[in-house]
């Protein structure tokens, strides 16, 4: 059936898909209250609020939540991103309407108490220090921040052990009540189950709302993050204690691309870094054997993004493996791209979207990309039929639209380099303005 996207009486959007022949559902509860609406002074507030959901309301525990969804065999999750939060659980169909009587309590009654937010608190700052462990999850942070400095874009999102110790039962109720009980809200829901009976359950169960269309639009979440964040291009370097150095080399662009420039950009990613037959892989693990770890990927935001060639390498290789990932993008800007190469990484990414057709919380959650982005809510087949329309010209126009030397920035994060290795380094960065 095709996908629904209807307004209810308490300014919920929802976005439906009924798929008949599964016996799953996937919720997502979506609310436009990511760690891009915290102030300086509560970095970390928005992921803690994430958290603080799951401590119970005002008739079930932390534990009854927990077991409403074991005893059905379902799952429950929730993850804070830079311009959203979710909630979301994946349950056997005829449970449908009881999650979604669990999501809505969840958000509308949450108790917040001093003892839980002391208890939770000693978990959020484990879970920042472990990302510091992370080679991989720390240098992306320091590549925001370095790239984007002074804005709340480039802010880790669970804030720092010293944010975090300043956020108290108050403030989180606080924010709790504007963003969550009291929010724009638009729910996604993927699989077996009856649209009307649905609707009953969210406009029985939530409250009247914020108007949910105009809070995820664009211009009023811009309004909502203030300035545009300033792109700094050129070198970072970070020190950090770990034995390889990552390796970024990163172009910016500004607001979310329209749907044609979206499945431009990602057939172009696909063929650059986001495959094993890609570019960078072929030449910088199988050709040179600089390491195991490249690939692309491209992030965006309301009002900003980039897209990102990462390697993760030896301390004595960082140079070369800069300068062959400038190489790389300079033979597409010079020379573009082969009609086999487009074709395969069509091909790929047709694939995925086929594979992914199956994941009923993925279809969930591309229901609410669809929304947030302000693309036409269409079926995987319909996407395939987009990806498959992408041809040499629009990926000559997606070329031109990014790789612009003078914007590139390069972020080393990793063992400090030697003078003469920053100057190799350097070197590469001179070459490519050439």
């Amino acid at each position: 059936m095709a996908v629904t996207v209807s307004e209810l009486s308490n300014n919920i959007v929802l976005i439906a898909e009924p798929i008949a022949t599964v016996k799953t559902v996937a919720i997502g509860f979506w609310f436009s209250a990511g760690s891009r609406y915290e102030k300086k002074d509560e970095r970390g507030i928005a992921h803690f609020t994430e958290h603080i959901i799951f401590k119970g309301t005002k008739t079930r525990s932390a534990y009854d939540i927990a077991c409403a969804f074991d005893r059905i065999g379902g799952n429950l999750n929730a993850f804070t991103e830079r311009e959203q939060i979710c909630l979301q659980c994946v349950v056997p169909c005829n449970y449908a309407e009881y999650a979604l009587s669990v999501l809505c309590d969840m958000t509308e009654n949450a108790l917040i108490n001093e003892s839980d937010v002391d208890r939770e608190r000693l978990v959020i700052e484990n879970e920042i220090v472990s990302a510091l462990d992370d080679s991989e999850e720390a240098a992306m942070d320091a590549v925001m921040e370095a790239v984007w400095p002074d804005s709340s874009v480039s802010w880790n999102i669970c804030g720092t052990v010293e944010s975090v110790r300043k956020i108290d039962a108050s403030r989180l109720r606080a924010w709790y009540e504007k963003f969550i009980s009291g929010g724009e809200l638009a729910v996604c829901i993927a699989g077996n189950f009856d649209t009307q009976s649905v609707t009953s359950v969210l406009e029985r169960c939530s409250a009247k709302r914020k108007n949910t269309q105009s809070g995820f639009c664009n211009k009023v979440r811009s309004a909502a993050f203030g300035p545009l964040p300033l792109w700094k291009p050129g070198f970072h370097y970070v020190n950090a204690e770990f034995q390889q150095e990552q390796v970024m080399v990163l172009f910016p662009f500004r607001n979310i691309p329209d749907e044609d420039a979206y499945y431009s950009w990602a057939v172009l990613n696909a063929l650059t870094g986001d495959t094993m037959s890609s570019r960078l892989f072929q030449n910088l693990r199988e050709s040179k054997g600089y390491c195991y770890n490249v690939y692309s990927f491209f992030s965006v935001c309301t009002d900003c993004g980039f897209w990102c060639a990462y390697a993760s390498v030896p301390k004595s290789k960082a140079a070369s493996a800069c300068k062959e990932i400038r190489r790389e993008i300079r033979r597409i800007m010079e020379k573009g791209v082969s009609d086999d190469e487009i074709e395969a990484a069509r091909e790929h990414l047709c694939g995925e979207e086929i594979i992914l057709s199956e994941d009923i919380e993925n279809r969930m959650k591309r229901l609410f990309r669809n929304f947030s982005y302000g693309f036409a809510q269409s079926d995987w087949e319909k996407t395939v039929e987009r990806l498959r329309s992408v041809d040499k010209e629009a990926l000559r126009k997606a070329v031109s639209s990014l790789f612009d030397g003078s914007s590139a920035a390069f972020v080393i994060y990793g063992p400090k380099l030697t003078a003469k290795q920053r100057e190799m380094l350097e070197k590469a960065g001179e070459i490519w303005k050439k």
